[in-house]
């Protein structure tokens, strides 16, 4: 069983299907669970998109938290900056995880082809198991 589970969050209809398998796990577990956002911005030149995007984050990750409290799982809540994929990995292994849970959009081939998904590359460089939500 897992002991130590951490969900990457980005407040897509994906990542919230995410949320509620790592949810369901956490509770059979009788585990924690951690989330992580990233807040970025592809306007480097300003800090007010990316205080806008960290606001989001912060937001969004406080509804989830709730909802934990509803399921009687502790949901502990983390806003982190840069890239997405790094960020996620280096929290999992910060944390310990044994499980890191992301959900993962269907796209067209050529969107796939043209950019490689947050999911695929927090893939490649995890040291853990991870569960994909599709």
């Amino acid at each position: 069983m897992f002991n130590h589970i951490l969900l990457a969050y980005d407040a897509t209809e994906a990542s919230d299907l995410a949320f509620e398998r790592a949810l369901a796990l956490a509770q059979e577990a009788h585990a924690p669970l951690h989330v992580v956002a990233v807040a970025w911005s592809a306007e480097v030149e300003t800090h007010a998109s990316l205080d806008l995007a960290r606001a989001r984050c912060w937001e969004s990750l406080q509804l989830l938290r709730r909802r934990g409290a509803d399921a009687q799982v502790p949901v502990d809540v983390e806003v982190l900056e840069g890239d997405c994929p790094t960020q996620i990995v280096a929290a999992a292994d910060r944390l310990g995880a044994d499980l890191l849970v992301i959900g993962h959009r269907r796209r067209s081939l050529l969107s796939r082809l043209a950019e490689a998904s947050v999911a695929k590359r927090v893939i490649d460089h995890a040291h853990c198991s991870v569960m994909v939500a599709c």
